[in-house]
């Protein structure tokens, strides 16, 4: 905890960062019923967002704190704490979540949705890759189309989860990370996003 404190200074105190303790109104533009904000239907919450460029590329970190009540209705809620990377796309693609099965085998996230049903029809993909990871999409032909085994076990090795919300990416982890933590998660996940395939960037049918 004593070296997150201590990052988290090292970036609030870096003009090339912008910090904001709280952030509710940019945890207002997140769909809250996809991972990993979903990870806390009691309600979740934004700490220490900062935002800057990433070779080139505007990104968004933070820690997230999702609330779940830890047994019956008498019972008080604990916050699960998560670190997130937010990375643009340069289109909207099909909703899709990626989530290492590192990350997804307490019963909490079996139990939790990965994406938002409002998105469309959602479909699990249990035969898609390896058992590395778990595959949730609206368009199964596209999550296919992505998915190789070196993107799983990269994910795989990082403990990563993330999913396509419209014309972004957001990547996560379990536990309050470091922000150089996050910044390695912000590279893994562009290599992600330019290991798709050509064909990705002119799928139909996304506005």
């Amino acid at each position: 905890m004593f070296e997150v404190r201590k990052s988290i200074k090292r970036f609030r105190d870096n003009p090339a960062w912008t910090y904001r303790k709280r952030a509710r109104d940019y945890l207002a533009t997140c769909d809250d019923h996809g991972y990993p904000f979903s990870l806390g239907p009691d309600g979740a919450r934004i700490d220490n967002l900062l935002q800057g460029a990433v070779q080139g590329q505007e990104v968004s970190l933070f820690h997230l704190l999702a609330w779940k009540r830890a047994g019956g209705p008498y019972q008080p809620n604990v916050a699960w704490p998560y670190s997130v990377a937010v990375l643009p796309l340069p289109r909207a693609l099909p909703a899709t979540a990626f989530t290492s099965n590192r990350l997804a085998s307490s019963a909490r996230e079996e139990k939790l949705p990965a994406l938002n049903p409002a998105t469309g029809p959602v479909r699990n993909l249990p035969d898609l890759g390896t058992h590395l990871v778990r595959h949730v999409t609206t368009d199964p032909d596209f999550a296919a189309l992505i998915n190789s085994y070196a993107l799983e076990r990269l994910m795989h090795d990082a403990k990563l989860g993330w999913r396509i919300e419209g014309n972004r990416m957001i990547g996560w982890t379990s536990g309050r990370k470091t922000y150089e933590d996050l910044l390695t998660i912000t590279d893994t996940l562009t290599t992600i996003i330019n290991g798709f395939p050509e064909q990705a960037w002119n799928w139909p049918g996304v506005m």
